[in-house]
């Protein structure tokens, strides 16, 4: 249980796990396992920290994916190459995700993998790129919708159901499969640009400072300074 101890009736600690399963589904359950600590690892569970689980990654990778699906201007053509410095920037990130994944699954170091598709989906797909690319959004789609479904196909192994709910929308109906019989992604060296990375990094930390400014002088973020 959450205190360490052997869960067991005679304690009253024991969870019932069909319960848990229909509260919170079966991906967010399996995602939680995953990230939590290495497989053969001892697993405290905590329904609580399941619960942080399914909002901190589940929800938002889905959300990000409705957030597509709401504003979508026409029917997308997938692009993994574009001009624009955001696009060209998600998709360097995108394959070094790829990299990533890919050596540490090959490893079967699952708990790392699992934490790099959160740590992209999260922080650079979600709390970055997407609410830069608002205001850009018919230009942005086509590369979104590429990120989406490549994503989709990282995520397969470990949240089988949303990525299968996913990649079925993204793929036309004459085309479509199941996202468990498609190849696994390559890597594309080229489109890795650790320079523009480490600019864009850059940018992030300035616009934290800002926003940590503001926080300090209590003005909100939607206020012009």
């Amino acid at each position: 249980d959450e205190k360490g101890e052997k869960m067991s009736k005679t304690k009253g600690n024991v969870v019932n796990p069909w319960d848990i399963f229909e509260k919170y589904g079966a991906d967010a359950i399996r995602w939680y396992f995953y990230t939590v600590n290495q497989p053969g690892e001892v697993k405290m569970f905590s329904e609580k920290e399941l619960g942080e689980s399914l909002r901190k990654f589940i929800m938002i990778y889905w959300n990000s994916f409705v957030f597509f699906e709401t504003y979508k201007i026409t029917k997308t053509v997938r692009r993994r190459t574009s001009n624009n410095v955001l696009d060209k920037w998600i998709i360097s990130k995108l394959n070094g995700l790829i990299r990533v994944v890919t050596q540490k699954t090959d490893k079967y170091d699952i708990t790392t993998a699992a934490r790099a598709i959160e740590d992209f989906t999260v922080n650079d797909l979600s709390l970055w790129y997407i609410r830069r690319s608002r205001k850009r959004f018919n230009e942005a789609q086509s590369t979104l919708s590429f990120v989406l479904l490549t994503l989709a196909k990282l995520t397969a192994p470990f949240v089988p159901f949303l990525s299968e709910e996913i990649y079925g929308k993204l793929i036309d109906v004459q085309h479509r499969t199941s996202v468990h019989l498609t190849d696994w992604p390559e890597v594309d060296n080229k489109l890795i640009d650790k320079k523009l990375e480490q600019k864009m990094a850059r940018v992030r930390e300035i616009v934290a400072s800002a926003l940590s400014e503001r926080a300090k002088a209590g003005i909100k973020v939607r206020q012009p300074l």
